[in-house]
């Protein structure tokens, strides 16, 4: 059976990349392998343990492009070979390349007729599409491995000193944890859309949305009256499911499948918090694919967020002034079903010249956004992070307490789950070699926005 995905590469040089996308795939559930972790050592025959894992188990064949792949006549075997699998056990897309330096599209024959998949800028982005491109064919998979950093580390040959093994160190990640969620949540089926669309707009209290002509909510009682028609619209069926079900799979033909729930449970979940930040008075400005929030900057009464970190107490603001304007700290977010259930954050920051209206201009936003994002570090967007969810903050313990139904709330912590490392990582004083990962993909969004 084919369920292994095999990373050709140049070594040693890409060697880092190598295993760093390895851990990375692993870590999503695939089973991953490149040569320096498929061969041990001591092998009698290299090439035929080699080829029988291409040939046999393959399949999908990444091929790592840099500079000098096609200089390394292993690799140029290993390409030549999986052409020759593609083509006769006539595997689509057999071949993935990807490319992590400016080394031309074109540095083999044949090469540039494929999609090549750029990490060349940034790792993240090129991951993201490579997982969209493993998941569209339908590659086996199981569950998440959620390796930690250090399991990356451990197999990793690097030589440079920004990591020290002799210091632990704690990560604060952008993922906030959710331990309490209303325990059911509610799809109310209506004859058609009109009437499920009359009833929604009689409900407006707890959040729910339409999807079709069903009701999706945490709420266990919807008011049927419509005042404008003077009659009650009843569903002509109700369902119910338990939360704590969504991580145990069922088969069923019938709405809403395992699928369904999932995904109509993670959209609920945004819907209440979208309903809870819009609650707060906060601005917010539409990205091309979400919507970040932020805080109106009021000079008389600035915005600021208190924290512990390393045992310190910090209070910091989360707008400024930026020239003659106005810089917001903002975040976009999405909620994920694992590794477990939570609100994964984004960082992004806005400019405004009244204190709450974001720019028009895209260009003139893109830019600023690299001015102001090239001073903040690895620390900056932790704490702005954290002040920025120490503001919303609705109780003494630091929670948020976000609406879901008539007597249930969605509740989650302002620190975001930490990890803990046995080894620390320096920050170099170089600031050219420092570069915000959402930098990058902020600039990916600009660029879709703009069609360049």
């Amino acid at each position: 059976m084919r369920d292994t995905i095999f990373i050709g590469h140049a070594t040693p040089e890409d060697n880092e990349f190598t295993m760093w996308l390895q851990s990375k795939l692993q870590n999503e559930g695939y089973n991953c392998e490149c040569d320096l972790s498929f061969l041990l050592g001591g092998e009698a025959d290299y090439w035929k343990s080699l080829q029988d894992i291409l040939e046999i188990s393959t399949i999908k064949y990444i091929l790592v492009i840099s500079k000098v792949t096609f200089e390394k006549s292993g690799v140029l075997d290993e390409w030549e070979h999986c052409k020759t699998i593609e083509r006769q056990e006539k595997l689509k897309d057999f071949i993935i390349p990807v490319k992590i330096d400016n080394s031309s599209y074109s540095s083999r024959i044949g090469l540039n007729r494929r999609n090549i998949i750029s990490f060349e800028n940034n790792w993240a982005s090129g991951l993201k599409k490579l997982l969209r491109k493993l998941e569209y064919d339908d590659v086996p998979r199981q569950k998440s491995n959620s390796l930690s950093v250090k399991d990356w580390f451990d197999n990793v040959y690097t030589n440079w000193s920004g990591i020290d093994t002799g210091e632990s160190d704690v990560f604060f990640s952008n993922w906030i944890k959710i331990p309490i969620t209303p325990s059911k949540i509610f799809f109310y089926k209506f004859q058609n859309e009109v009437q499920a669309k009359a009833v929604l707009k009689n409900n407006i209290i707890y959040p729910a949305f339409r999807h079709g002509n069903v009701l999706v909510t945490f709420q266990k009682k919807l008011n049927y009256y419509l005042e404008d028609n003077q009659f009650d619209v009843y569903p002509s069926q109700i369902v119910s499911k338990d939360t704590e079900d969504i991580y145990n799979r069922y088969d069923s033909d019938e709405f809403p499948t395992f699928s369904d729930f999932r995904r109509l449970f993670v959209r609920l979940m945004r819907e209440c918090f979208e309903r809870y930040l819009s609650d707060k008075d906060l601005q917010f400005f539409d990205l091309s694919t979400s919507r970040c929030y932020f805080h109106e900057h009021n000079p008389e009464k600035k915005i600021k967020g208190e924290f512990i970190v390393n045992d310190k107490q910090k209070k910091i603001g989360v707008t400024g002034k930026y020239y003659e304007s106005f810089w917001h700290y903002a975040i976009s977010f999405k909620p994920i079903l694992f590794p477990e259930l939570c609100y994964s954050l984004k960082n992004h920051i806005i400019f405004t010249d009244d204190g709450k209206s974001p720019w028009s201009d895209s260009k003139k936003m893109h830019k600023a956004r690299r001015d102001k994002g090239k001073n903040m570090r690895n620390k900056e967007w932790r704490d702005q992070q954290l002040a920025f969810l120490a503001s919303l903050s609705d109780n003494d313990k630091g929670e948020l307490v976000i609406l879901a139904s008539e007597d249930e709330n969605i509740v989650v912590s302002t620190t975001p789950i930490l990890f803990k490392a046995d080894f620390s990582y320096i920050e170099p004083n170089d600031k050219g070699r420092v570069a915000s990962l959402d930098h990058y993909i902020e600039e990916e969004e600009f660029y879709e926005e703009e069609n360049f």
